[in-house]
């Protein structure tokens, strides 16, 4: 596969398997933000829970399309700078995501919403930090030895 793909296809993976814990996390009451949830409600500006409906859909499509957007760009980082150290270039990749969604994203679209408190806020980080982590595996795992440099 070449780059795109690869780091599609681990941007995919990772956005579900995080995604899944969010929800998950969210239903049993654990943390008051939902990833997918989050994601539906930049259409409309209003969080649901996350059940089936249409906003809910729209969430995971944007979250999906996001992994696998936040995959293609992670890869061609480890193409330019190697895989030596890739799972901490990982955790900063999903730190610097988390930054950009905390810091821009989230307050400019009004998506915060007034009952996140701290611990909601690094479980979020925590969700980031997973992607970064689960993307860097993959793709070292499993990324041609030509995609990516040693």
């Amino acid at each position: 596969m070449d780059k795109p793909v690869s780091g599609a296809a681990a941007g995919l993976v990772s956005g579900m398997t995080v995604g899944i814990i969010s929800m998950a996390l969210y239903m049993f009451g654990i943390c008051n933000l939902c990833l997918v949830a989050i994601g539906g409600g930049l259409f409309n500006r209003a969080i649901v829970p996350p059940v089936l409906s249409v906003q809910n859909i729209a969430g995971w499509a944007a979250h999906l399309t996001l992994g696998m957007i936040l995959g293609i760009l992670f890869i061609y980082i480890l193409y330019f700078t190697g895989r030596d150290f890739a799972l901490l270039k990982g955790a900063l990749f999903g730190t610097a995501v988390w930054y950009v969604a905390i810091g821009l994203v989230l307050p400019v679209s009004g998506m915060i919403p007034g009952n996140a408190n701290t611990a909601d806020i690094m479980i979020l980080l925590a969700y980031h930090l997973l992607f970064g982590l689960l993307t860097a595996a993959l793709l070292v795992r499993y990324a041609k030895l030509e995609t990516i440099k040693r």
